[in-house]
């Protein structure tokens, strides 16, 4: 049957997007597309979404369930990673023969509208920052034959030119959206894999109950969602998480929210009604390292919060004030302390390269991620995005790739003053070395079998691969055999007797 509107996030590896971390790499669900989707129908239009990556297809495949859709508007998605694959598919659909006009959409577009148009020619509207009301509006104005110019929010062709339409306003009130349509994708416990770091059992799934951040990181693409915090309500967020538990069996939430714990009443309210209910869910947040009060640890503690991922970047203060950051490390030690003596997990998201690195301030982040009693950690390449102060700046320090396919933190597309690609690498890998290879972190990836079996295989390939991204040369290649040709068992029980290495 004929659609209204054919959703598509384009076809992109795990080793792509994430390099020698595809293991550890996470497969969500395309949350942007379920809102979009409901709002279409909600409008009373038809819509589908073939999410190519969480269903391993390559491009010809893609190019087969499109032509089965015989959509009147197709609309792809694509971060500044992915644009280039976005470009390769609505290329093929046009030479495919499919004349639809075809949308795209996402932080990428977002940050470069007109640049995005002029680079990708396949593409013939750009739906700029959030869509879910610009997306329906476009499907009326084709049937109608209405001005695409009116539309507010959106990037259009007129003969050669590419324009702007009045940029849109953010969605003050998130509530009024309907449910995100996560009927419309695969099942959501079988295909979608979250990274084994984020997750404390499964079936797991992300949620994103708000919107915008207060902050001002100048490596952060703030514009895409705005820089006023929004949120849906407390008791909105509860109908999420019960339709989630409900229908999908969900046991386990990764709140996405750049930070979730800024409003502590609605939080506070999501957890009494959690508690409430009797839920037997784990959930875990990103948050900033704003001060707290202990009792609220304690108590979002028992509401089920096993971890909390705190963006501390960088343990040279300098550097942090560079990235206007807006916190110190001793505020950041504190509130690690706060949160592991609450029995939270505390984990620390860092970046390396960062403008002003030097070889003495990457040996005091190794050293402070190791003896601040983080729990978990994971650290990128800094990399300037689009959309961010630093895109715009980043030649001042240092030199900088801008091919979007290295745009994806995996490796340094950003070289600052004084320092190689080969010295990040080598740091990088330093890092990972001298975090998890300690009994300690070993032994609470060892419990996490025993909690949750079925996370194993997931953990122990993940496992593997750091440790052999970590030593590089013969060990990673070593261990990339051994993973191929083993059980996941036999895996862990090779590395016990330590075969792996001889």
């Amino acid at each position: 049957m004929k659609k209204d509107l054919l959703l598509i996030s384009p076809p992109i590896t795990l080793e792509e997007r994430y390099g020698s971390f595809a293991s550890v790499g996470s497969q969500a669900p395309p949350l942007g597309f379920c809102y979009i989707a409901a709002t279409v129908r909600q409008a009373g239009y038809s819509v589908q979404i073939v999410d190519a990556p969480a269903l391993d297809m390559d491009l010809p495949q893609t190019i087969t369930e499109i032509a089965k859709a015989n959509a009147e508007l197709i609309g792809i998605t694509a971060s500044t990673v992915s644009i280039t694959r976005a470009g390769e598919l609505a290329a093929a659909i046009k030479q495919h023969g499919i004349t639809v006009p075809v949308l795209i959409g996402g932080p990428h577009v977002s940050s470069l509208p007109a640049e995005t148009l002029q680079e990708f020619k396949e593409f013939d509207i750009g739906v700029l920052n959030e869509g879910e009301y610009t997306v329906p509006e476009i499907i009326t104005c084709y049937k109608n034959g209405g001005a695409i110019s009116d539309i507010p929010g959106i990037a259009y062709r007129k003969g050669a030119e590419v324009l702007l339409s009045a940029p849109r306003a953010n969605i003050e009130n998130l509530d009024a959206l309907p449910l995100p349509a996560w009927d419309l994708i695969p099942s959501l416990p079988k295909y979608y894999k979250p990274s084994p770091h984020s997750y404390y059992q499964l079936p797991s799934s992300t949620l994103l109950t708000s919107r915008g951040c207060n902050g001002t990181c100048t490596f952060c693409a703030r514009p895409f969602m705005g820089e006023k915090y929004r949120s849906h309500s407390a008791e909105n967020t509860i109908e999420m998480i019960d339709h989630l538990v409900k229908f999908y069996g969900i046991r386990d939430i990764m709140f996405y929210d750049d930070n979730f714990l800024l409003d502590r009443k609605r939080v506070t309210k999501i957890c009494e009604e959690i508690l409430r209910r009797n839920y037997k869910l784990s959930w875990s947040c990103l948050a900033r390292t704003d001060i707290m009060p202990d009792d609220f640890f304690r108590f979002i503690k028992r509401a089920g919060c096993w971890q909390i991922a705190y963006g501390i970047e960088s343990a040279d203060q300098k550097i942090l004030d560079n990235l206007k950051k807006r916190t110190t490390i001793e505020k950041v030690a504190e509130m690690i302390r706060k949160t592991n003596e609450a029995g939270i997990h505390s984990r620390g998201y860092f970046m390396i390269g960062c403008p002003g690195e030097t070889l003495e301030t990457m040996a005091k982040t190794t050293r402070f991620i190791t003896e601040s009693g983080l729990r978990d950690f994971h650290v990128t390449f800094c990399t300037p995005m689009p959309g961010a102060e630093l895109f715009k700046t980043a030649e001042q320090y240092g030199q900088f790739d801008r091919d979007w396919k290295k745009l994806g933190f995996w490796e340094p597309a950003f070289i600052p003053a004084g320092l190689t690609k080969q010295d990040l690498i080598n740091n990088h890998r330093k890092m990972y070395r001298k975090f998890y290879l300690r009994p300690r972190v070993i032994a609470r990836y060892i419990l996490k079998f025993i909690t949750s079996p079925r996370s194993i295989g997931n953990t122990i390939r993940a496992g593997l691969n750091v440790v052999g991204y970590g030593f590089g040369g013969i060990v990673r290649r070593r261990l990339n055999k051994f993973i191929e040709g083993t059980r996941y068992e036999a895996a862990l029980r090779g590395l016990v007797k330590g075969k792996l290495l001889k």
